[in-house]
């Protein structure tokens, strides 16, 4: 009980969340960024908050930080932008997804280069030399284990009163499908409206079309117009 008491001081809570901290470099390390960190926080990312110290080269690393700042206030939409990432997707695309404010990730990109060194020190404190490394508390770390004891063991710094997804989890087998089904952060009428209108006067070209043929038209008709 003592030292469950002593565990829990030395986690850090900030609005009601505790916080945990991820290490990890997201182009080396694509399962954990792409299946089993977007599996915790579908499980449990409405009560921790995360701080990122991302590793590698600091050419994507300082972006990927100032993203994942700009999202600060939404763990789901930071994992989100993690597993497009981890994928390898344009990260244009990925950023694109995110709605986050254009501007704003610029400025942070040009003048917050001195992120991968406070990154690269902090794991350097750690002692370790393996990534990705979940910290939850002060030398309390989380490495090298199966998938799912990566949520069981961060579920312990909720003590007797545990969320609802370290009690009933997702199955970590079904993270896929789980996961496939993004959020929406970012949309454009206009666009919509257009590829809509777009769609439609197609469908209507090609019924006018049909009435007045005789014979069944072959794909090739369709899609080239002869």
């Amino acid at each position: 009980m003592f030292l469950l008491i002593l565990l829990l001081y030395t986690i850090p809570y900030t609005q009601g969340r505790y916080v945990i901290s991820v290490y990890g470099d997201v182009y080396n390390d694509k399962e954990f960024f792409s299946r089993v960190f977007p599996w915790i926080v579908d499980n449990i990312g409405g009560d921790i908050s995360v701080d990122y110290y991302l590793l590698g080269s600091g050419r994507y690393s300082v972006p990927q930080m100032c993203a994942l700042n700009e999202m600060k206030m939404n763990i789901f939409l930071q994992a989100q932008y993690l597993k497009c990432e981890a994928e390898g997707n344009p990260s244009d695309k990925c950023l694109c997804e995110t709605g986050i404010d254009p501007e704003k990730y610029r400025i942070c990109v040009q003048t917050k280069g001195s992120y991968a060194g406070m990154s690269s020190a902090k794991f350097s404190q750690l002692g370790l030399d393996i990534s990705p490394v979940i910290e939850i508390g002060y030398k309390n770390t989380i490495f090298g284990v199966e998938d799912s004891w990566y949520l069981k063991k961060i579920c312990t710094i909720f003590g007797d009163n545990p969320p609802r997804g370290c009690v009933k989890p997702f199955s970590c087998n079904n993270t896929n499908i789980e996961s496939d089904r993004k959020g929406l952060a970012v949309y454009n009428c206009d666009k919509c409206h257009t590829s809509l209108a777009i769609d439609r006067s197609i469908e209507l070209l090609i019924r006018n079309e049909d009435v007045h043929r005789t014979t069944v038209p072959t794909e090739l008709e369709y899609t080239t117009g002869t």
